[in-house]
């Protein structure tokens, strides 16, 4: 029986000192290709600024923009935009607040201000950078960004929550989270491809480190989160696989494989 499994791409298998996804993972998925497995990228980034790593492991599907987007090869198959007048008033409140916005447009980073903590978060996925939204909230938006320190989640996000609910909210950084369509995220994305593809939830394995990987991991029949992911996705998870940079994904995959041949033996 084959399998579809879905891959997160920053710290799962990016990883972010090199730049670069190990040699061992990207054989490690290639080997899932050829034993006839479907592979899915789920990401948070937008296609353009994932297409490098994409391109790598030549997945039949990607999931970008934590589910508002899917492609099929290079062509666009399920978009999600954004409440594009609730976006311009969440915008302009927070901003009132005190807080910094931006908005991704599939290749760069549009932000409210140039403050060195929000170029921060941006540079540590190199995303180029230009402080100029305007124009951009007059066309659809799949994915937006609020800059605020974590150790507000408790108190300012139920109240973003609450005043705007035509979105959910998502920490992807110490200092930003992803502003996403009401109940959209990267299980949605990875239900809308298993319906394409025939699979159940059951059939699915899931790799993932992060916060916004964490709808995904818990739907799937195997959940599996990196040793160097976020404590919380961890606690939920099925199985840990090493840190990335021991290789982590490849183990896990190669692991898997063993237990398989013995089921099959057995």
């Amino acid at each position: 029986m084959t399998n579809i499994y879905f891959f997160d791409i920053d710290n799962t298998l990016l990883d972010h000192r090199s730049n670069e996804i190990p040699e061992s993972a990207i054989a490690s998925i290639e080997t899932l290709k050829h034993a006839g497995h479907t592979v899915v990228i789920a990401t948070g980034r937008s296609y353009g600024h994932a297409k490098p790593y994409i391109d790598q492991i030549g997945p039949s599907y990607a999931i970008t923009l934590n589910g508002a987007q899917i492609l099929k090869e290079d062509q666009e198959v399920l978009a999600i935009p954004l409440a594009r007048q609730a976006l311009i008033d969440l915008f302009n409140w927070m901003y009132a607040q005190g807080y910094h916005y931006g908005l991704n447009d599939g290749l760069n980073a549009h932000i409210s201000g140039s403050a060195p903590e929000v170029l921060s978060v941006l540079h540590s996925v190199a995303m180029a950078v230009k402080s100029d939204v305007g124009g951009l909230l007059e066309q659809d938006v799949y994915q937006g960004w609020l800059f605020f320190d974590e150790a507000l989640d408790a108190t300012l996000m139920p109240e973003i929550l609450a005043r705007y609910p035509d979105f959910d909210l998502v920490r992807w950084h110490p200092s930003a989270v992803d502003v996403l369509p009401k109940a959209i995220n990267k299980w949605t994305g990875c239900q809308w491809v298993m319906q394409q593809t025939g699979f159940t939830a059951d059939q699915a394995i899931a790799f993932g480190d992060g916060l916004n990987d964490m709808e995904m991991l818990q739907g799937v029949g195997l959940g599996i989160a990196m040793d160097n992911g976020h404590p919380e996705l961890k606690a939920i998870a099925n199985r840990i696989a090493p840190a990335l940079h021991l290789d982590g994904v490849a183990t896990m995959l190669n692991e898997l494989a063993q237990i398989k041949r013995r089921k099959h033996v057995l």
